[in-house]
């Protein structure tokens, strides 16, 4: 299994400790920063050029879902990208172009804060899978 997370920005110090943690837990996980661009439509044109495989989109009109389900969409794919826009969002290619519209909530979350949020999801499904006695239902 291999993971891609492309965001766009760089996380900022006070995520950071955070961000490092789930990175080093998370097995098979690439993580793909790209430079803020003008508007959602430059930024969009950076993140299709890094997309492989199975493309899971975040957007908060997506589909939560709970974890084990989540766990078993990972699991269903050998190659799987996560995409998360910077700050105004993601371009309308970007969102077409996904295989999956994914919301970790119906809130509207800063997009960094979406990051720890993913990162620790896919951690906690990595262990669903593995059986561990992390996730508790």
């Amino acid at each position: 299994m291999k993971l891609k997370l492309v965001t766009v920005g760089k996380i900022p110090p006070h995520f950071k400790e955070v961000q490092d943690y789930y990175l080093k837990r998370i097995r098979n996980l690439e993580l793909v920063e790209l430079k803020k661009g003008r508007n959602p439509e430059e930024e969009g044109k950076k993140i299709l050029s890094k997309l492989k495989g199975f493309t899971v989109v975040l957007d908060e009109r997506g589909r939560e879902l709970p974890s084990r389900e989540f766990a078993s969409l990972i699991s269903k794919h050998p190659n799987i990208t996560f995409v998360i826009g910077g700050a105004d969002g993601l371009s309308e290619e970007v969102k077409k172009k996904g295989d999956f519209l994914l919301s970790l909530s119906k809130m509207t979350l800063q997009h960094d804060v979406a990051r720890i949020v993913l990162l620790e999801q896919i951690f906690r499904a990595q262990e669903i899978l593995r059986g561990s006695p992390y996730h508790r239902d």
